[in-house]
């Protein structure tokens, strides 16, 4: 694992699939949404928070990705997701993401993305839990377990 990774404590390893590339030969830029998308999945299972539609739950509200340099099939890429805890508020707060190369050892691309508590059942936002948010934290940093 790169050393770029190393303050990310949720990592996937995704493959490129060559359906990724566009006609400009590259990665397309919607499935650097994707990767993020799959990383937060991951993320979000790690510290508890599901996705049971009859319950609360979270939902994408903001996302933004800076492209840093072009991907392309052949290679895996490794994809860190972390909560940036000074964002949170009673409803959200946001991640941090870093797409990196394998084959070219390099950040690819950063992505943040605003994560709102929601409740399914009355299609109304939710606030995050204190328990959620000790789950949240203490992922992040063990040694601080309190919100």
């Amino acid at each position: 694992m790169h050393s770029l990774l190393n303050q990310f404590k949720s990592i996937v390893a995704i493959p490129i699939a060559w359906g990724d590339m566009d006609a400009a030969q590259h990665v397309n830029n919607i499935m650097y949404l994707r990767y993020g998308e799959t990383s937060r999945i991951a993320y979000m299972q790690s510290v508890g928070l599901g996705f049971d539609l009859s319950k609360t739950g979270v939902i994408l509200a903001e996302i933004n990705c800076k492209y840093k340099m072009p991907l392309t099939f052949p290679d895996t890429i490794w994809v860190g997701t972390r909560a940036l805890l000074d964002s949170f508020d009673d409803y959200s707060f946001w991640t941090e993401q870093i797409v990196v190369s394998q084959k070219k050892q390099r950040v690819s691309a950063v992505i943040q993305a605003k994560l709102v508590g929601y409740d399914f059942s009355n299609l109304k936002k939710s606030a995050y839990t204190k328990r959620d948010k000790e789950n949240i934290f203490a992922f992040e940093n063990p040694e601080k377990r309190k919100v």
